[in-house]
Order: C-alpha cells, then structure tokens, then sequence
C-alpha cells in the first residue's frame, strides 16, 4: 500500500526538506523532490548544497546526464522523477495516485496558514485515493 508521509508544525520547511532528503539517501532510497516550476527546482538545488553546512546531499536535476549516478533527483515535471522510493512533494499540487510511488513526502510548515491549507486538501486527496497515512509532529520530536 503506498504511503502519504505528513510532517507538520514544522519551523523552516526548508531546513526540513533538506534534512529529510538527506536521510533518505543515507537510506540508499532513490529519491526525487518535485517541484512546481523550473525555478523552483533551481532554488531547492541551491537549498541542497547550502543545508547542511558540515554536509552534502548527492542530487541534481533529473534530466542532468549524472542523474542515473545520483540518488535525489529534483524536478518539476513528475515523469522526470519515476521511478523513486520516495517522493517529496514541494509543488502546490497532490501527486497523482496512479503513479506507482511507494512514498509521499508533504512538509507542512506551522506559520504558513496557506501552505497548511494546500496540506489539508492533499491529505484529504491522499486518504480517498486510499493511501497509508502517517502524521509526525516536529514540535514534539524538538522537544523530545
């Protein structure tokens, strides 16, 4: 069954995305970061070389000639992306359920009403499209 990942109250979703990716390719997971337009996939691109500091996440764009050699891909077109282990969902819109994805990721930032809004109305999407969902609240791990 796949699996629709939500992590909420979380303070910089970008420091977020960057960790989460990180993990997931220390994990050896092959994962992709979809965006929702060509410069928004420059800017996480920037994101993954900057956070974090002491660190570095291998990715690039899916459609750079080392992509078959790299572990994240980021793009703005979802075909671009396929096949993943996981995919983070850094566009405005759902992912398709149809796609053969064993893992969504949604970050949901606590101080963005909008964004936690774009959140409500994919989780909705995801539990009718029948997916596992998981909830993990960053502002109890902060303080855990």
């Amino acid at each position: 069954m796949a699996q629709a990942s939500f992590y909420y109250n979380v303070a910089s979703r970008e420091q977020a995305l960057c960790q989460l990716v990180g993990k997931a390719v220390k994990r050896k997971l092959a994962t992709g970061v979809l965006t929702g337009n060509e410069a928004d996939s420059m800017a996480v691109d920037r994101l993954l070389w900057e956070i974090p500091s002491t660190g570095f996440v291998p990715h690039c764009l899916a459609d750079q000639p080392v992509a078959a050699a790299t572990p994240a891909w980021i793009h703005h077109e979802l075909d671009a992306l396929l096949p993943r282990d996981v995919l983070f969902n850094w566009s405005d819109q759902a992912v398709p359920a149809d796609r053969g994805i064993a893992r969504i990721v949604e970050i949901v930032p606590r101080d963005d009403d909008g964004l936690r809004q774009i959140a409500r109305q994919r989780l909705a999407y995801y539990k009718q499209a029948g997916y596992e969902i998981e909830f993990t609240d960053m502002l109890q791990l902060a303080k855990g």
